[in-house]
């Protein structure tokens, strides 16, 4: 039996997302429809346009390359709206860390701005653009949680901060956790609710992973949307840890 404080918050945690629903929706529907516009936009440009070289006006043959195969300048990004693209990697979840770092730390080898201290403006400019972009697209998609999001919008599929679970024995599994950090008195047990909490963000990462190998978005959406309960509990915990001087 479960004690009346933790009914009624269950109870309450329910209202408050129903309530929350149809808001959520009708807020978050235009700047979907905005950010799936642009997106496929995109992917039309790239596919239709050919692109030269802003300098010297030669048709570029390789998208990928940063810098013109004819007058060696340094290109406009080729994509900002896939991260995965960015890197010249496959779109799936499962990326290969070891290969993004990799990628990462090539590029802006080459890209950071430092080493276009004695080039034009134009080449500044696009070399500040470039690395930022590459910075932001790798720490998306170091981060699971950050990676499933963007997966999600590459599949027309949008997680705002509204949205939440609606699943009764999640949410009460979820409170009754955080009522245990509550309760938490000692540097051991704080430690073991943080593994508790990072095997189900693992476990989360699987689903997500099986979800989208198997083509089925709005599944992995709820699991992306679980997986966010998870991580923020996940940091609470380290927050904690630090503000008791532990050092995991």
């Amino acid at each position: 039996m479960f004690c009346k404080s933790t009914l009624n918050r269950l109870l309450n945690c329910l209202s408050y997302a129903r309530s929350k629903q149809s808001y959520a929706t009708n807020k978050s529907t235009g700047i979907h429809n905005l950010k799936l516009a642009q997106l496929q936009f995109t992917r039309l440009s790239q596919n239709t346009v050919s692109v030269k070289c802003w300098k010297c006006g030669i048709e570029r043959k390789n998208l990928s390359d940063l810098f013109c195969e004819s007058c060696h300048a340094i290109q406009n990004p080729h994509e900002k709206e896939n991260y995965f693209k960015v890197f010249n990697l496959d779109v799936t979840y499962d990326v290969n860390q070891k290969n993004l770092t990799n990628s990462y730390r090539k590029m802006q080898s080459v890209l950071h701005p430092d080493k276009f201290s004695n080039k034009s403006d134009a080449e500044k400019e696009i070399s500040a653009e470039y690395s930022s972009l590459v910075n932001k697209a790798y720490k998306t998609l170091q981060t699971p949680i950050n990676r499933a999001i963007h997966l999600l919008l590459l599949n027309n599929e949008i997680i705002s901060e509204d949205n939440k679970s609606d699943n009764p024995e999640f949410l009460m599994e979820i409170m009754e956790l955080n009522e245990e950090i509550d309760q938490a008195d000692s540097p051991e047990k704080l430690k073991s609710l943080q593994e508790k909490s990072n095997q189900m963000l693992d476990r989360c990462s699987e689903e997500v992973s099986k979800c989208f190998e198997e083509g089925n978005i709005s599944k992995a959406k709820e699991a992306v949307i679980r997986m966010k309960y998870y991580n923020t509990i996940s940091k609470r915990i380290n927050n904690l840890m630090r503000e008791m001087g532990i050092v995991d």
